[in-house]
């Protein structure tokens, strides 16, 4: 289950391997509409910064009879409660699969990841293979689309701001050490973050753009979070508070705290200041926990499970 939050309190989204997108109430928790519109599991949910759109992302694969991929990304209208658009992307455009160790399907079409720019003009979508497609919402759709192929990277994360991208480089091992922030559009290597000692997984960036954190760790475990320094390339803290994969990560509180959502049943609260770990949660119901995000007004902690449920944990004692 993915989850996101609209700012003026009002919605919970959330999009499940079922292939339903749902729209909860935030204050009671009632289910107010469920949307189909994918035919595969949904990675990736959004509400847009001004709260008008939500967009989600399938690796949808059943095709066309022009060979394209259905309904990859659909945008709902939060007024009309209605899916204005749904959007494709040609499954032979880009062939080569990016190792998501969430994921066991090979389709290369499918999303990964998709984000709002600051004013909810733009929709950015992060593929399995590791590319960039772009469509303003105010230009009929219209795509652009970047692609990693001939740098030899594969694509991570796009900053909030837009201007930056995390890429790592491709390897026969599909095993990283490292990564590297390039310019959006641009094909030089900014900065590379490297920890020998672990391969990254993913990463997210603050919303402030100034801290990236990567999971990390082999393939099996992938339970360690690093924060680094975007400006110096410093690897400020490595935090260690879980026993089985991560999740999901936010940011909250202007950037300085982080929650970590893992398969341990676990949703940890840190300082990423200190790197000290303020609060720990289980979720008693066995199931392994899939994603959080903080609520708008920052007093909670929002996770949800593989069980289809989403829980509030309140947060204020350790962060005021």
């Amino acid at each position: 289950m993915c989850l996101d939050v609209d700012k003026t309190s009002s919605y919970v989204v959330s999009g499940s391997y079922d292939t339903n997108v749902i729209l909860w109430d935030y204050k009671t928790g009632t289910q107010l509409k469920s949307f189909k519109g994918h035919n595969s599991g949904v990675w990736s949910v959004k509400v847009s910064p001004d709260s008008k759109y939500v967009a989600s992302g399938s690796w949808d694969n059943n095709q066309n009879a022009k060979g394209s991929a259905q309904n990859c990304v659909n945008i709902l209208n939060l007024k009309t409660l209605k899916i204005i658009k749904s959007l494709s992307i040609s499954p032979d455009r880009y062939k080569t699969v990016r190792f998501i160790p969430e994921l066991d399907d090979t389709s290369p079409n499918g999303i990964y990841d998709i984000l709002f720019n600051i004013n909810g003009s733009k929709i950015a979508a992060i593929t399995r293979s590791g590319d960039l497609f772009i469509w303003d919402i105010n230009d009929n759709f219209n795509e652009t689309s970047y692609s990693f192929r001939e740098t030899n990277h594969d694509l991570l994360a796009l900053s909030p701001d837009w201007k930056y991208i995390a890429c790592t480089e491709r390897k026969r091992s599909m095993v990283d050490t490292g990564f590297y922030l390039l310019q959006l559009g641009m094909n030089e290597v900014m900065a590379k973050f490297n920890n020998p000692k672990r391969s990254v997984i993913e990463v997210y960036f603050s919303s402030n753009s100034q801290y990236i954190a990567s999971i990390s760790g082999d393939r099996i475990t992938r339970n360690e979070i690093d924060i680094w320094d975007i400006r110096t390339q410093e690897l400020l803290f490595t935090l260690k508070g879980h026993s089985n994969v991560i999740r999901s990560i936010a940011f909250g509180l202007n950037d300085r705290y982080l929650a970590s959502a893992a398969e341990d049943n676990i949703v940890n609260l840190w300082d990423i200041h200190t790197g000290k770990l303020l609060a720990s949660f289980t979720e008693n119901n066995g199931k392994e926990l899939t994603s959080v995000v903080f609520s708008p007004n920052q007093k909670y902690l929002i996770t949800g499970s593989q069980d289809k449920t989403i829980k509030y944990w309140n947060i204020e004692e350790w962060i005021n």
